[in-house]
C-alpha cells in the first residue's frame, strides 16, 4: 500500500525537479559571487550601510523601529569604528569604541541613523535572520557579516523568483536559467548581495512588476495581485515600487487610449492594476509612517540635508532637462570596493548595458502595441526615463532644490524588466539559448573571479 501511494507522488514531483535544480544552481551561483566578496570586503559600503545595519539591529535586538533621526546604536558604532575606511586609517577609534568611549560625533554624519523613515520589512527579516545565523554559528560570524549574508539570501530569493516568472513568459527553461544567471552576475545587482541595503530586495521588486505584466497581458484579474505585491514591495523600500508603477501606468495608458474600442471588462483589466498598486503602496506608506511616529520624534536635525543637492536658482526645467535619460544605461554605473571589482567586469557591465538598450529598442520596433513583448519593453523604457525625473520633481516641490546627479541605483528595480526583454528577444530565435549561455557563462566566471580577487 505505501508503494502505491508514493508512486503518484513521485510522478507529480518529477516535472518540478528541473526547476528545483535550476533554483539550486541560481542559489549556488549567487553564493559563489557574493560570499567571497563578503569575506574579503573589510570596509563599509558608501550606500549608508551602517544606518541600514542599525535599523536591522534595532528591530532584532531592541524590538523597535528607529526614530527618523537618532544616533547609531553602540554595537553599530563599534563595528564601524573597527572597519577601515578613508576617514578611519588607524585603530585609535576602534580602541575607543571597544572601551565604550567613542562618541557619535567622531563619526561621519555625526554617527546618526538618518534612514529611520524607511519601511521595516527588509530590516526586520534581515535583523532576525542575522540574529539566527549568529546564534547557529556562535562567535565565528559577526552580526554585521550575518546581515550581509542575509542580503545574499534576499538576492538569491529574488533571482529564483525571476527565473520562475521568466519561465511564464518564454516557456524555455534553459534560456530562462541563462538570463537569470546573467542578471545575477551583473555588478549593479550582485553588489547589493554583499552589503546591508534594502536594494538587495530590488530583484524581487522588479520580478513582481514582470509578473503583473504577465497577468495583465494574459487576461488574468490583477487588481488584488497589484495591491498585494505593491504593498509587499513598498514595505521593503518605498522607491522600489517604481517598476510596478512603470508596468501598471503603461497598462493604464493603453486602457485610456483604447477605451472606445475595448469592452468594459478589457478596459478594467488593463486599468485596474494601477488602482490596486496605488492602494497597496498607500497602505504600506501609512503603516510605515505610523510605526516611525510611534518610535518618537527625531532626536536631532538630519545632518546630511543639502550634502547632495543644490539650491534651485534658475528655471525649474533645467534640472529636469539635465536629468533626462541620465540612467538610460541601467547597469554600467555602479559602486563596488576596488578589491571586489575588475576591469573586465566593468567592461562586461558596459557591454551588457548596450545590449539591454538594444533589446528594448528592437522589441518596441518589431512588436505591435497589443503584444506582451511591447508592453514589457515600453514599461522598461518608461521606468528608466521617468524615475530620475520623478525624483527631481519631488525634490524641487518639497525642498526647492535638486540633485546634481540622480544615482542609477534609484532605478535598480527596472533592471529585471530589462533582462526580461533580452529573454523575450532571444526566445524568438533558435540560437537564443546558446547565445544566452555563452554570455551568462562569461559574466558568471568574471563576476566570481572578480569578487574572489583573481582578476585585477
Amino acid at each position: 500500500m505505501p508503494a502505491k501511494i508514493s508512486l503518484p507522488t513521485r510522478q507529480r514531483l518529477r516535472p518540478l525537479l528541473p526547476d528545483l535544480l535550476a533554483a539550486l544552481i541560481i542559489a549556488a551561483v549567487t553564493a559563489l559571487i557574493c560570499l567571497p566578496g563578503i569575506a574579503r570586503f573589510a570596509g563599509v559600503s558608501l550606500y549608508d550601510e551602517m544606518t541600514h545595519a542599525d535599523y536591522a539591529y534595532r528591530i532584532a535586538f531592541e524590538n523597535r523601529v528607529p526614530r527618523a533621526v537618532e544616533p547609531l546604536a553602540g554595537p553599530i558604532l563599534e563595528e564601524w569604528a573597527c572597519r577601515p575606511t578613508e576617514w578611519n586609517l588607524d585603530d585609535s577609534l576602534c580602541l575607543l569604541a571597544e572601551a565604550r568611549e567613542a562618541e557619535p560625533g567622531q563619526f561621519p554624519a555625526e554617527g546618526t541613523n538618518y534612514n529611520g523613515f524607511h519601511p521595516p520589512l527588509y530590516y526586520a527579516l534581515t535583523g532576525w535572520g542575522a540574529r539566527a545565523i549568529t546564534a547557529l554559528t556562535g562567535s565565528n560570524i559577526s552580526l554585521f557579516v550575518a546581515m550581509r549574508i542575509m542580503s545574499t539570501v534576499w538576492l538569491s530569493a529574488g533571482l529564483i523568483a525571476f527565473y520562475g516568472v521568466l519561465r511564464l513568459w518564454v516557456k524555455r527553461r534553459p534560456l530562462s536559467l541563462a538570463i537569470t544567471l546573467a542578471l545575477a552576475s551583473t555588478p549593479a545587482i550582485a553588489s547589493f548581495g554583499m552589503q546591508v541595503n534594502p536594494d538587495a530586495a530590488a530583484v524581487l521588486a522588479g520580478t513582481a512588476a514582470l509578473y503583473l505584466a504577465w497577468r495583465v497581458v494574459h487576461g488574468k484579474p490583477s487588481v488584488l495581485a497589484a495591491a498585494i505585491l505593491a504593498f509587499l514591495v513598498a514595505s521593503t523600500k518605498l522607491l522600489a515600487v517604481v517598476a510596478i508603477f512603470s508596468v501598471v501606468t503603461v497598462a493604464l495608458l493603453r486602457a485610456i487610449i483604447r477605451i472606445r474600442t475595448d469592452s468594459r471588462d478589457t478596459t478594467l483589466l488593463w486599468a485596474g492594476p494601477f488602482g490596486g498598486a496605488l492602494l497597496g503602496t498607500g497602505l504600506s506608506y501609512v503603516l510605515s509612517e505610523i510605526l516611525t511616529r510611534m518610535a518618537g520624534p527625531p532626536t536631532q536635525d538630519n545632518p546630511i540635508i543639502g550634502l547632495s543637492t543644490s539650491e534651485l536658482t534658475g528655471p525649474f526645467t533645467r534640472p529636469l532637462i539635465d536629468t533626462l535619460a541620465i540612467n538610460a544605461d541601467l547597469v554600467s554605473v555602479y559602486w563596488l570596493p576596488q578589491e571586489l571589482d575588475s576591469a573586465i567586469w566593468q567592461m562586461a557591465a558596459r557591454l551588457t548595458g548596450m545590449l539591454l538598450i538594444a533589446a528594448v529598442a528592437i522589441l518596441l520596433t518589431v512588436h505591435r502595441p497589443l503584444e506582451g513583448e511591447f508592453t514589457v519593453a515600453l514599461s522598461t523604457l518608461a521606468g528608466a526615463l521617468s524615475v530620475p525625473i520623478v525624483i527631481q520633481i519631488r525634490q524641487i516641490l518639497i525642498n526647492n532644490d535638486y540633485f546634481a546627479g540622480v544615482a542609477a541605483r534609484y532605478s535598480i528595480t527596472i533592471i529585471p524588466l530589462a533582462f526580461a526583454c533580452i529573454g523575450l528577444l532571444l526566445a524568438q530565435r533558435s540560437w537564443g539559448p546558446a547565445v544566452a549561455w555563452a554570455g551568462a557563462g562569461f559574466t558568471v566566471v568574471v563576476a566570481a573571479a572578480s569578487t574572489a580577487g583573481v582578476l585585477p
